[in-house]
């Protein structure tokens, strides 16, 4: 066989490994869209419904979390996994001051975005809690900053990396349990920016170090590198149960405890071998997965706008006829997208 063969062998064999994290990523987009719809009296009609469709009641202080929960961080996993290969494409066809400009630009863009969102949505973006000034914050601001957070660990190796998002976990933890930030999470979004900076970053960099092994690592076999990652998720979910029999370190999706966020991990790295599995028997893209898979973000930018105009602007309540109206104006959008080609791909 010839060297281009062996070249062309390879890059196809890439391809097929990251279609189950296009299917991964494409199923929790339509979730999110599919939420972002269905109206509340469905979503929690029973506590199973609840349970996979919707937060918690009370989600600020509960001391448990539900499946829907792993949504966020699901996101913010798929990102990381593939951002080290995304970099190292773009170093190796641009050089390094290229690459990291496109990164800075794409996450920073993220960010801005996710801030003027809050401030048309609030009308500002700091609000008081009796004498405490809070952040208004929110998903699409927390998407951008993990990105540029995570950027410039890219050049550490893999264990020092993992040891730092350990560091910035278990510190956040320590700063909920007696520094105060319970509280200023509780009033916030998401654990609010330090949240975003402790927790959610943690997880996009623990995703990076994945990414490295299964993705960049060129010394270990296939078997090993899923060895590793399932070994990853079977010890994140377990940590993160065990954890949560200490007082105070109960799972919380609003305050981004760190066992909210290892049992996010293990979680969303476990299921992800639904997909892995069925992209071993079928070895092709999955049609519909696949284009929502493909430009998540700019479908849910687009979804959120759609729910925020519907409901705010117009202020009609969501009923099934929109539901379903919705689900076939976003489907098409995704699969136009995915025709035209790859507009904004995190």
């Amino acid at each position: 066989m010839s060297e281009e063969e062996i070249n062309i062998k390879r890059v196809q064999s890439t391809r097929e490994r990251l279609y189950w994290i296009d299917h991964a990523r494409g199923f929790i987009m339509l979730l999110l869209v599919i939420t972002e719809f269905l109206p509340n009296t469905f979503r929690e009609a029973s506590e199973i419904t609840r349970f996979f469709l919707a937060h918690p009641p009370n989600q600020t202080i509960v001391t448990y979390m539900n499946f829907y929960d792993i949504g966020a961080p699901a996101f913010i996993f798929i990102m990381g996994l593939l951002m080290p290969l995304s970099f190292a494409h773009r170093k190796e066809r641009d050089g390094v001051n290229k690459a990291v400009r496109h990164m800075i630009i794409r996450y920073g863009i993220i960010l801005v975005l996710g801030l003027v969102v809050i401030l048309i949505d609030h009308g500002e973006m700091i609000t008081m809690v009796g004498d405490v000034p809070i952040i208004i914050w929110d998903v699409l601001p927390t998407l951008g900053l993990v990105g540029l957070i995570a950027l410039p660990l890219l050049w550490l190796k893999t264990k020092p990396r993992a040891i730092v998002a350990t560091a910035m976990l278990v510190f956040y933890q320590f700063m909920l349990l007696f520094g105060g930030w319970r509280e200023y999470a509780i009033y916030s979004i998401h654990g609010g920016i330090f949240g975003t900076i402790f927790g959610f970053s943690a997880m996009m960099i623990y995703a990076t170090c994945l990414g490295d092994v299964l993705l960049l690592n060129k010394e270990y076999s296939d078997k090993k590198r899923y060895l590793i990652y399932a070994i990853v998720g079977a010890v994140a979910l377990v940590a993160g149960f065990l954890l949560w029999l200490i007082p105070g370190w109960y799972p919380n999706k609003r305050q981004v405890t760190l066992t909210y966020i290892s049992i996010s991990l293990g979680a969303t790295i476990l299921l992800s071998f639904i997909t892995i599995g069925i992209d071993k028997l079928v070895e092709k893209p999955i049609f519909i997965l696949d284009s929502y898979g493909k430009s998540p973000f700019v479908i849910y930018v687009i979804a959120i706008v759609l729910e925020f105009l519907i409901s705010d602007i117009i202020g009609y309540e969501m009923d099934i006829l929109i539901f379903i109206i919705m689900i076939i104006v976003m489907s098409a959008i995704a699969i136009l997208l995915d025709k035209w080609g790859k507009i904004i791909k995190l």
